[in-house]
């Protein structure tokens, strides 16, 4: 009950700091895709997804092994964190600032400019993301959508401002710098008045033997961040920077619901780890109330993003034909979301039971498979070709991992699962019927009564269950993160 009820509060702070960086996300992307225009647009999403994937060898795993460790025993706090900010900064400085001499040296004009600004940005975003770790821990999650909150914030008015005075997308990527480097002093702020002062007194040679003990773990985070990265990477490659442009566009908006799956795994991921040891059976509670959560937020989601792509295309983006075709994309990626939420929660017994060497191998696999679709696919379809390489080897991953994880199923209860789907069908025919009469925001309103209602008729959720969501407290109940 205890674990429950902490879970819940993480789980809605996560939450709510989704749903804030979402809505502020979406408008401020559209605006300034709108006012740079797609060519521009595409060359700083690629510049970003470079830096992001350089980032990938900096402390490979070495934030999600401490973070780990951590939540088990917490009075290793500071001397963990003091270590992953050591081995994350050195090794975080030295790729990215070889990225940034390779693009000068290389390249010149825009193309240079925005790779330099965004390696010292992705800097910040590591250093700060590391402190995230002693916060995750320790299940403090408010101070981390404090920082976001006050960083975005930041970024969005400075930006802004700077696009209306006629400043170009080089001026907003120095708002985002500017914005990280903020993020950066707010997130220690935080640390050291609720937590405490990392401690940087980890003789190197542990802090080599800490490198390689996190190695495995920390090639999961390579891998999957470098699916993320690799359409749009492969994308400015093969085709050119209006390809990456287009598909950026509908991949920024559907990443915001993509994002919550990691809520919902940072929410239950310390009490997962001590359950999972602890207490077997009060763990597989957990795995099916998480599970049921992503049925119950990812597949409506899924279902009005498809529905509705064209609609929030037009809104985000403005009426602009060079944004159109995002609007198919962004069908095919509104598919992955549902099945990225249940993926995350596949993998949670596989970090548990510290089965990292398996997961390397599937998500190494899910990479050349994308890589090879990729190949195949973006000449001839381009952004289109690259939403369904994503969608289809996202796909094969999550049916990989229930397999190994298959003796957990037994927790989910299949009767709620399918009248979920049952609800999200009803809800998304009620959804096209208003859209069909009234438009889009009238099709929301109906989709979301109407899937409310559906979900305690069809007996997928109760009365009870909704108040306790609603409290912020979570009963013993297999359709409950408990």
């Amino acid at each position: 009950m205890k674990d429950g009820r902490r879970i819940a509060r993480n789980a809605a702070l996560m939450l709510l700091k989704q749903a804030i960086m979402a809505v502020l996300g979406v408008v401020f992307v559209g605006y300034l895709a709108r006012k740079v225009g797609v060519a521009a647009w595409g060359e700083f999403q690629a510049s970003l997804a470079t830096a992001g994937m350089v980032t990938l060898v900096a402390g490979v795993g070495v934030r999600g092994y401490l973070a780990r460790e951590v939540a088990v025993r917490p009075e290793l706090g500071p001397r963990h964190l003091g270590a992953a900010l050591a081995i994350r900064g050195v090794t975080g400085t030295l790729v990215l600032g070889a990225t940034a001499a390779v693009a000068l040296a290389t390249r010149s004009g825009l193309g240079a400019q925005l790779v330099v600004l965004a390696a010292a940005s992705q800097l910040a975003t590591l250093l700060y993301s590391t402190m995230w770790l002693s916060f995750e821990a320790h299940e403090r999650f408010q101070y981390i959508l404090y920082a976001e909150l006050g960083a975005r914030l930041f970024v969005i008015a400075l930006a802004a401002a700077l696009l209306a005075l006629g400043f170009g997308v080089v001026a907003a990527a120095t708002a985002f710098l500017l914005g990280n480097v903020l993020e950066l002093g707010i997130t220690y702020h935080y640390l050291r008045a609720r937590l405490y002062r990392p401690e940087l007194s980890t003789p190197p040679a542990e802090l080599w033997e800490i490198t390689k003990r996190s190695l495995p773990i920390g090639a999961l985070g390579v891998l999957a961040s470098a699916l993320l990265q690799t359409d749009r990477v492969m994308l400015r490659a093969l085709c050119d920077e209006e390809a990456v442009g287009v598909y950026s566009a509908a991949w920024v908006l559907s990443e915001n619901f993509r994002m919550l799956p990691d809520v919902l795994l940072g929410a239950a991921f310390a009490a997962g780890m001590r359950l999972y040891a602890q207490d077997g059976e009060a763990f597989g509670r957990l795995y099916s109330g998480c599970m049921l959560v992503a049925a119950l937020v990812g597949l409506p989601v899924a279902a009005g993003l498809f529905l509705l792509a064209p609609d929030v295309i037009r809104l985000v983006y403005g009426t602009a034909a060079d944004y159109a075709p995002a609007a198919d994309v962004l069908r095919i990626l509104a598919c992955s979301v549902p099945v990225m939420f249940a993926f995350q929660v596949v993998t949670l017994p596989l970090l548990a039971a510290k089965r990292e060497v398996a997961m390397v191998k599937l998500l190494a696999l899910t990479l050349v498979a994308n890589v090879a679709l990729n190949l195949l696919l973006l000449p001839r379809y381009r952004a289109l070709g690259a939403a369904g390489a994503t969608l289809a080897t996202s796909a094969g991953s999550l049916l990989a991992s229930w397999i190994m994880t298959a003796r957990w199923a037994r927790f989910v209860a299949p009767g709620r699962v399918l009248a979920i789907l049952a609800a999200t069908a009803l809800m998304g025919v009620a959804a096209y019927v208003a859209r069909a009469l009234a438009g889009m925001w009238a099709s929301i309103a109906v989709g979301v009564a109407v899937y409310v209602v559906l979900l305690v008729a069809l007996r997928a959720v109760s009365f009870r269950e909704l108040r306790a969501l609603l409290a912020r407290r979570v009963r013993a109940s297999p359709a409950a993160a408990t």
